[in-house]
């Protein structure tokens, strides 16, 4: 398998979860620091608008595949080449029902997906033996204490050495680095959303002393504090987790067209200009 593979542009490491959670330790008992971005389709597409974002993805110490979409991308780009449009165009149909009925087909290419919703608490459940201090930082005010409390429970081993909301706001950076600071974490897990996550990652990395590991988990938190209720696991597995999202959160339409619709165009036309050079 490929170490890493290019989906329009950006870079997917083409790690398991255990992979990740390695690099981790080396980060740690090396004394490094780094970040780590779980590339989801919409990230792909705001990628693909937003340079300085680009970049931010470009330089993270780790890009894992979040989203059954991007295991569908890396498959397809590397399908065979069909010169012929409309043989093309059927091929990519054909891709898109594949994840629906031949799930597995779409991991020739990446190993797995690995999320943040579950890269979160597989990196919790390996810090107990570890004495990593890990600090929550996002969410609406109250959710992080709840996942924490919820956490605490299931891995009761786990140093969490503090939460705070904050905003992702530039005003505010200065205060919540010194308040990390006095806390002094390994691991810093940071949920305001992509791409404000990423963006307030790479501002104040340098910034953080203690911190040898930052990433942007999205909703993790407001999951574990039972704040919203993830998708079934049989939805996860398929690939629909965004449907579930949608039928929720309607207001979510415009992100999910961009990580559904807006996202097979761009591969698509990634594809077809690979044929034309």
């Amino acid at each position: 398998m490929k170490k890493k593979v290019d989906i329009t542009g950006v870079l997917i490491d083409n790690f398991s979860y255990q992979d990740v959670i390695s690099r981790i330790e080396t980060f740690i008992s090396e004394d490094k620091n780094g970040y780590i971005v779980t590339v989801n389709p919409e990230m792909i597409i705001n990628a693909s608008k937003d340079e300085k974002f680009f970049n931010i993805l470009e330089k993270a110490e780790i890009r894992t595949p979040d989203g059954i979409g991007i295991l569908w991308a890396a498959n397809y780009l590397h399908s065979p080449k069909l010169k012929n449009k409309v043989f093309s165009f059927f091929q990519l149909l054909k891709s898109l029902f594949a994840i629906l009925y031949f799930p597995k087909k779409t991991r020739k290419i990446l190993k797995e997906r690995v999320t943040g919703s579950d890269l979160f608490p597989k990196i919790v459940d390996y810090s107990q033996d570890k004495s990593w201090n890990i600090f929550l930082l996002g969410a609406s005010d109250g959710v992080a204490d709840k996942a924490i409390k919820k956490l605490s429970k299931i891995y009761p081993e786990a140093k969490f050495v503090g939460c705070y909301a904050g905003t992702p706001e530039k005003s505010d950076e200065d205060e919540i680095c010194d308040f990390i600071n006095q806390a002094k974490p390994h691991i810093l897990f940071v949920a305001y959303g992509s791409p404000s996550q990423e963006f307030w990652i790479y501002r104040n990395l340098f910034k953080l002393k203690s911190v040898n590991v930052a990433i942007g988990v999205g909703g993790s938190f407001d999951f574990f504090a039972k704040k919203i209720k993830r998708a079934p696991k049989w939805m996860q597995k398929v690939g629909l987790e965004w449907l579930w999202r949608l039928f929720r959160e309607p207001g979510r339409v415009v992100r999910i067209w961009n990580a559904t619709v807006m996202f097979v165009k761009l591969v698509y036309r990634e594809k077809n200009k690979k044929l034309k050079n």
